[in-house]
C-alpha cells in the first residue's frame, strides 16, 4: 500500500489549501484574488513536479482529459470561494466539495470497471447522510 502514505499527505495538504483560502477571504481578498493566488501557488510547483517526474509529453487523449480535470477543478476553486464569500462555514462548504468522491466512485465504476462493493456503498450513503446533517 505505498500509495496511501501519498493519500493522507494529499489529505492534509488538501485541507490546508481549502483552509488558506477560507482564511484569505476572511481576511478580506476576494473570491477571484484567492483563486489567482493559488493557482500562481500552483503552476510554480506543478512544473517542478512536471519536470522531476521526467515525463513532459503525453498522448493527445491523455492530455485534453487532463486539460479538462484542470478547468474542472479550477471551476471548483471558484464554486467553494463563492461558497466561503457567501458565508459558508469552512467545514461544510469543503465537506460538501469533497464528496465528490461519491461522483468519481459511481463513474469509475462506470467508465473504469473499479468495483463497488456493498460496504463502499454504505459508506457513500454514510456520507450524504452526514453531509445533509452538516449542512443544517
Amino acid at each position: 500500500m505505498a500509495w496511501l502514505g501519498w493519500a493522507m499527505a494529499a489529505m492534509v495538504l488538501m485541507g490546508l489549501g481549502n483552509l488558506g483560502m477560507k482564511a484569505a477571504g476572511h481576511h478580506g481578498l476576494p473570491p477571484a484574488a484567492v483563486l489567482f493566488w493559488v493557482v500562481a501557488g500552483e503552476v510554480p510547483l506543478a512544473l517542478a513536479y512536471w519536470l522531476w517526474r521526467g515525463r513532459p509529453g503525453a498522448p493527445a487523449g491523455a492530455t485534453v482529459w487532463a486539460l479538462v480535470a484542470g478547468i474542472a477543478t479550477a471551476a471548483a476553486l471558484i464554486a467553494v470561494n463563492e461558497s466561503f464569500f457567501r458565508g459558508a462555514k469552512a467545514a461544510v462548504g469543503v465537506g460538501i466539495m469533497n464528496a465528490n468522491f461519491i461522483l468519481v466512485a459511481l463513474m469509475a465504476f462506470l467508465l473504469f470497471r473499479e468495483q463497488l462493493q456493498p460496504s463502499k456503498l454504505v459508506g457513500l450513503v454514510a456520507t450524504l447522510s452526514g453531509l445533509w446533517l452538516m449542512a443544517r
